[in-house]
């Protein structure tokens, strides 16, 4: 039997809400699901989740890169996206290896 259509949201955080609601599953990118996963209103019902071939940049004129107010928002931005990395990784299944 071949599965009917369902709603169709033009928002990613319509897709979630209605998930979360227990309305169906919804596919969606790990940083706009985070907090909900870690909390138990959504689980990952299957895996690997998929790596994506784009990333987030932060950016600076190359003569300001080195200064001490910049150092240290850059170091704390990648240490708190290493302790979101590594919460997540509890439940959210790995990406295969390419």
């Amino acid at each position: 039997m071949a599965p009917s259509a369902g709603p169709v949201f033009n928002q990613a955080s319509m897709a979630i809400d209605a998930a979360i609601d227990g309305q169906g599953v919804a596919l969606g990118r790990t940083a706009l699901l985070a907090w909900d996963l870690l909390a138990g209103r959504l689980v990952c019902p299957f895996g690997p989740a998929l790596s994506v071939p784009y990333a987030y940049w932060l950016v600076c004129p190359k003569a300001n890169s080195d200064l001490p107010k910049i150092r240290i928002f850059r170091e704390w931005l990648l240490a708190e996206a290493a302790a979101d990395s590594t919460k997540l990784k509890d439940v959210v299944p790995a990406s295969d290896p390419v």
